[in-house]
């Protein structure tokens, strides 16, 4: 039996993405904004019905990137869900050139094996795409390859994972 299954099974994630920025609306690359680009405000709409969403949810711990767009974000949830969020650069986004893909899988495996340990029955987590896909993978799979980090989900949707099942929720309808 593989335990590190077992042990996410009896876990439930909502995980979401940072809000519409420029640069996800337009999907190009961060550059040199990669840690200060900022959340549009078009893209806020989605993040309150989501917050909304959220607020009705019992959360164990709730982390999220420390970078500005996500906290821009997780400051809505919070205003309205009255969530606090912590935040772990090991959540932080990855861009090509900068970090070996490798690395990025590494660092949220590390992440993901300390909640693991935790007794955190629900988490709440705000991210960025590939990080979010290592995630999911690594939720429902228990492993994480370069070809599950592909098609991840757009700001406005919210990932829930319940015993090792997907679902996409779409707040920006």
């Amino acid at each position: 039996m593989n335990f590190s299954k077992v042990n996410s099974q009896n876990k439930k994630f909502y995980i979401f993405r940072h809000a519409e920025t420029y640069f996800s609306k337009f999907d190009i690359s961060y550059g040199e904004q990669t840690e200060s680009a900022e959340i549009l405000p078009e893209g806020i709409s989605a993040i309150k019905k989501m917050a909304e969403f959220l607020a009705k949810i019992k959360t164990d711990a709730n982390f999220s990137s420390p970078y500005r767009r996500c906290r821009q974000t997780v400051e809505i949830v919070k205003e309205i869900s009255k969530k606090e969020f912590l935040f772990d650069d090991r959540l932080r986004d990855w861009y090509k050139g900068k970090e070996e893909v490798e690395i990025m899988i590494s660092r949220i495996k590390d992440f993901f094996e300390e909640l693991k340990s935790k007794n955190f029955k629900t988490i709440a987590i705000c991210t960025h795409g590939y990080p979010i896909n290592t995630l999911i993978a690594l939720a429902t799979k228990g492993d994480v390859k370069t070809s599950d980090l592909q098609d991840y989900p757009k700001p406005g949707i919210l990932v829930e994972i319940v015993d090792r099942k997907v679902k996409y929720l779409d707040f920006d309808k």
